[in-house]
């Protein structure tokens, strides 16, 4: 059996199971290769760990796996441990080589410090769930600098609950995503995925990871979402974002909610209420009609100006605010009355009365006694929506500057935000 042979045998049976998997005995090493043992102890691979407390029997054919007994320090007849053997009367004890309680085990831990290593990542890897998540920091490739993780078993039925849940690798921008042996996409289809088995390889003596094949297989894979043409994609709580050959990835926010809109129309104008209310799912809005449907174009050709109400009116007119004033007067009259009687009861209502008659009053009264105004719809939508846009113009910029200047370009933010690109662009959801 070959070096590489084992490396691979090693790490499959890390991915095999939650327990037990990643620890080898002294009888199964002892049937590999002179000096493998030692190569894979030399590279942090694997290290020493408890003794063997279970052993398969060599006192008879039978080769029964057997408790080991060990007796202390102080015992009469031997201090070696040893098996009884409970299918012949003729064997009893069976004495038992201490290197064969020997054990190894595989230190994931130390698996990441090693990736990290040859990925030149200047930084000690991080345990984010226990025997589970390592984040071993950022690597300098062509295609960016991913956030690289080490995940064990991302096929096991508690995959998604446990690790797709981890901030650290759903916040990621296209993470790159080691695994032992096997891979699997179904949580985590923002991430580049790569099986340590393939990418690892012994070469003249030491290990090699195959940086080259990673790179090009990151290549591929921002390929392949380009090949129907520019992409505004969201696959759970992520979007994948492909613009002129270049892809990246952003965490779902209202911004690129709002921008999908946008772009899946190219040319044509929508009210900001209706964007708003059709991205958000709430139907209807206050303020919200057929006229909001209409694009500026249509309302300029109707004769009518397009321009920001800039708010819905006085909350209370005078004509209110005078009769509540004359009312929180009469209750306190009212009041002083009751308390005069002993009326504690009427008293404690009519001072609940006049403690919601000024709530009225502060909520359409300003502190210098200026009416406010409440307001205006279209206008917190306009807002809202700029707000939302302007903060994902941020994130973007970071990735792609090409695509945040073709943004900035096209898209038109007001009371009918719009996209507009010249020539036109077509984007793929």
């Amino acid at each position: 059996m070959k070096l590489n042979d084992l490396l691979g045998h090693i790490l499959q049976r890390v991915d095999l199971m939650p327990e037990g998997s990643n620890v080898f005995t002294a009888d199964e090493v002892a049937g590999w290769p002179e000096g493998a043992l030692d190569f894979f102890v030399d590279h942090r691979l694997l290290s020493p760990t408890t003794p063997d407390n279970s052993l398969e029997c060599d006192g008879c054919e039978e080769r029964c796996f057997m408790t080991v007994c060990i007796p202390p320090p102080d015992a009469p007849i031997t201090r070696r441990p040893f098996i009884i053997c409970n299918q012949r009367d003729d064997i009893g004890r069976v004495i038992v080589a201490l290197d064969r309680l020997k054990r190894w085990e595989v230190d994931l831990g130390r698996l990441a410090g090693v990736l990290s290593d040859l990925l030149g990542i200047d930084q000690t890897p991080h345990e984010l769930i226990c025997h589970r998540l390592w984040d071993l920091g950022k690597v300098d490739l062509e295609s960016g600098m991913p956030e690289v993780f080490l995940a064990r078993g991302l096929d096991w039925t508690d995959a998604e609950e446990t690790l797709g849940n981890d901030l650290g690798v759903k916040e990621a921008v296209a993470p790159l995503v080691f695994t032992p042996d096997r891979t699997s996409r179904r949580f985590l289809p923002h991430a580049s995925i790569f099986s340590v088995t393939r990418m690892l390889r012994v070469q003249k003596g030491r290990l090699v990871l195959d940086r080259d094949g990673i790179a090009r297989a990151m290549a591929e894979k921002a390929k392949r979402e380009v090949l129907t043409g520019n992409v505004f994609r969201k696959a759970g709580q992520f979007w994948t974002i492909s613009y002129e050959g270049k892809t990246f990835s952003l965490q779902d926010s209202r911004g690129l909610q709002y921008l999908a809109f946008l772009l899946a129309s190219p040319g044509e104008e929508f009210h900001a209420q209706r964007i708003q209310s059709e991205v958000e799912g709430k139907f209807p809005l206050p303020g919200y009609s057929e006229a909001t449907k209409m694009s500026e174009q249509n309302l300029v050709e109707d004769g009518l100006k397009v321009s920001s109400l800039g708010d819905a009116g006085p909350l209370l007119d005078r004509q209110a605010i005078r009769e509540y004033r004359n009312t929180l007067q009469e209750l306190g009259e009212e009041r002083e009355e009751a308390l005069d009687f002993n009326d504690f009861a009427r008293a404690e209502a009519l001072e609940d009365k006049i403690e919601a008659i000024k709530k009225e009053l502060i909520s359409g009264v300003g502190s210098r006694g200026r009416i406010r105004k409440g307001s205006d719809p279209n206008e917190k939508a306009r807002k809202a929506i700029s707000k939302a846009i302007n903060r994902t113009f941020e994130h973007i910029k970071t990735n792609d500057l090409n695509l945040w200047g073709h943004l900035q370009n096209a898209l038109s933010l007001g009371t009918f935000p719009s996209y507009k690109p010249h020539p036109l662009v077509i984007w793929t959801n």
